[in-house]
């Protein structure tokens, strides 16, 4: 990854939100069969002792358009990701997560698909995106979605994000599916900030 930036900004307080569907929509997309199942196209599959839901979560490779026209990969990878503790504090009863960096894939999306998390656990990890403004995260604009741990993320191609965030006292797997051409700054892009506060209620 290539940072492109770092930016001194101004404190920004975020209010982390349970994810539903709509709500992350223009982020990328959701797995999060509970959430989807009411709503979505669906059909009758193996002799009828499961729902498939179709097309629930965009897989996009852009490469294409990328400089180095070098072809990219699609790859599943392993990502174990522990609580970010030094990032962690309890204020008031309140946790707080102080965010430092978010990064974009330009031309893939990019899937973490949680394993080994209880359907129970209502606050298995952390995801944070902002909007693009003029090829730079609109900070101000920041959004935080508290997940469940049976509950995957797609982000969107482009869509800046943080590192992912994972709350609880251990680790967590995830099987993140993402286009690679192994050119670093058409791979990953970064912008590190000073900092911005994540509140979870």
């Amino acid at each position: 990854m290539v940072v492109i930036q770092t930016v001194s900004n101004r404190d920004v307080v975020v209010r982390a939100k349970p994810v539903t569907v709509e709500g992350f929509q223009k982020y990328g997309g959701l797995l999060a069969c509970d959430l989807q199942l009411a709503n979505a196209p669906q059909s009758s599959a193996n002799q009828g002792t499961a729902i498939k839901l179709m097309k629930m979560a965009p897989v996009v490779n852009n490469y294409a358009a990328a400089p180095s026209h070098k072809p990219a990969t699609a790859n599943w990878n392993i990502f174990r990701s522990s609580p970010p503790k030094h990032l962690l504090a309890q204020v008031d009863g309140v946790t707080k997560y102080t965010a430092k960096v978010l990064e974009r894939h330009p031309y893939t999306t990019q899937t973490f698909v949680p394993m080994g998390r209880s359907r129970d656990d209502n606050h298995a990890y952390l995801v944070i995106v902002a909007p693009d403004k003029d090829g730079l995260p609109d900070y101000e604009r920041t959004e935080a979605f508290i997940f469940k741990g049976d509950q995957s993320v797609t982000y969107g191609v482009g869509t800046w994000h943080a590192p992912m965030v994972v709350l609880g006292d251990t680790y967590l797997d995830f099987a993140v599916l993402v286009h690679e051409n192994g050119v670093e700054h058409e791979d990953c892009e970064e912008v590190v900030y000073r900092g911005m506060t994540i509140e979870l209620h």
